[in-house]
């Protein structure tokens, strides 16, 4: 890639590529900025890759939606401890942390779900299970 900073790093919960912070390399912690999860930078096939250091951890899922709702300005329902133990259910049963309020367990579903990166909170003024809210 061109120039320092210029590379891609690939996130493995929301499948998209952002560019990686200035002074960050291999083996450094950077958080997605799309979908706020925290990763350790690793070589990968086809450029920088994130891998998730406390994958499948409660601390993992809290630090994700926290940063989300930090770096999107959003807030939580009142049922936010809910929410988070719905998503460590789902966790349990189906091998990540999809929305307790869907159907499907899909990585488009993971918490925070596409349709929410997507703007629905922007658009709605909520998420679809009302997790994330619009200030």
């Amino acid at each position: 890639m061109n120039g320092p900073g210029a590379e891609r790093v690939h996130c493995p919960v929301c499948q998209a590529r952002f560019r990686m912070p200035g002074g960050k390399g291999i083996g450094d912690k950077v958080i997605c900025p799309i979908c706020g999860q925290s990763l350790v930078v690793r070589p990968g096939q086809d450029g920088p890759v994130g891998e998730r250091p406390d994958l499948g951890t409660e601390a993992e899922i809290r630090e994700r939606v926290d940063e989300y709702a930090r770096i999107k300005g959003y807030s939580f329902n009142e049922m936010k401890e809910e929410v988070i133990q719905g998503l460590l259910g789902k966790r349990r049963r189906f091998g990540d942390f999809y929305c307790p309020c869907r159907m499907h367990h899909v990585p488009e579903y993971q918490c925070p779900c596409k349709p929410t990166r997507g703007g629905d909170v922007d658009r709605d003024g909520k998420c679809y299970c009302g997790f994330f809210w619009k200030k």
